[in-house]
């Protein structure tokens, strides 16, 4: 009984692979992803290269496009394929050289991972998935 258990256990084969990470593509070219009312900029193969930190978080700027100004934005992150977590250090408000304004939001990753990304402003939610490794 030993022998066929020990038998079957070797050849179980290696641990399973974590998913692959379905990431968001971009709708244009251009990198733009939502809607006309609340829009970002994604890479277009969905992975972000960040930089990587001396305390090996990694960091990157998330922007954020509404149509208009109409209050705050939050951020949030959920890792989807292991323990991690995405911190925001700062959400900026600026202007563009058009007029147009845009929310620049500086965050570090504690980890290289999947990331699910959400931002909401004014009721409006905006969510993408993306591959967060270093540069």
């Amino acid at each position: 009984m030993i022998a066929v258990l020990l038998a079957s256990l070797a050849f179980a084969g290696p641990a399973t692979e974590p998913p692959a990470c379905a990431v968001t593509r971009p709708q244009l070219a251009s990198g733009r992803y939502g809607s006309r009312r609340f829009w970002t900029i994604l890479p277009t193969d969905g992975v972000i290269r960040a930089r990587q930190g001396t305390d090996g978080s990694l960091g990157w700027k998330l922007p954020w496009i509404p149509d208009r100004w109409r209050g705050g934005l939050t951020v949030r992150a959920r890792r989807l394929d292991g323990p991690g977590s995405m911190r925001v250090h700062s959400v900026n408000w600026g202007y563009s050289s058009t007029g147009k304004g845009s929310w620049a939001t500086a965050v570090t990753f504690s980890v290289a991972g999947c990331y699910r990304i959400t931002g909401r402003s004014a009721g409006t939610t905006l969510s993408y998935v993306v591959k967060v490794v270093p540069a």
